[in-house]
């Protein structure tokens, strides 16, 4: 699968993990929708494997957003397997530091629409990881509503410069 499909299946991933968590409202979750709400962090986050390797400048900035992934993967394994929430959010918002190095730099280099955005994510993620014990737990869904946002635009930008690169590649014979 293409970067630019990958970066639109995982934004609408991410879009249905968002009616999931707020299907539940504030009761602990049964056992088959922490099964579904695991599948669904798993898949949104895997699907962004290519996406992380098409973008950004650096490797390891790259490596930030592959070790978020990997982080959150086993955070939403660990939750299905009966990891309590208080144990898991500390560590996932230690992942989101990485996340806002990746998110900038991807952002950063794609440039136009996906810069500015990418960098108002960046800041909104790393901000609340390092703030969470003293704001409302509800702030955390400012950046999760931007997340399916840039992955759109970024997915934009990385099918324009694929078809790009496509239309400058010399004939092969």
């Amino acid at each position: 699968m293409k970067s630019a499909t990958c970066a639109y299946v995982g934004a609408a991933l991410f879009v249905a993990l968002m009616a999931a968590f707020s299907a539940i409202g504030d009761t602990p979750p049964t056992g088959g929708m922490l099964l579904v709400l695991g599948i669904l962090g798993v898949s949104s986050h895997l699907v962004l494997l290519p996406v992380v390797c098409a973008s950004g400048r650096t490797a390891w900035t790259r490596a930030c957003g592959y070790s978020w992934i990997a982080i959150d993967v086993m955070l939403n394994v660990a939750s299905i397997n009966g990891m309590t929430l208080a144990a898991v959010t500390p560590l996932r918002l230690g992942s989101h530091v990485l996340t806002a190095v990746w998110v900038a730099d991807a952002g950063l280099t794609a440039g136009g629409i996906v810069r500015p955005v990418g960098i108002v994510l960046a800041m909104l993620l790393a901000g609340h990881a390092l703030t969470a014990p003293w704001i409302p737990a509800w702030v955390i869904f400012i950046p999760f509503v931007l997340i399916p946002i840039w992955l759109v635009l970024l997915g934009r930008a990385l099918h324009r410069a694929d078809s790009a690169g496509r239309q400058r590649a010399p004939a092969v014979q």
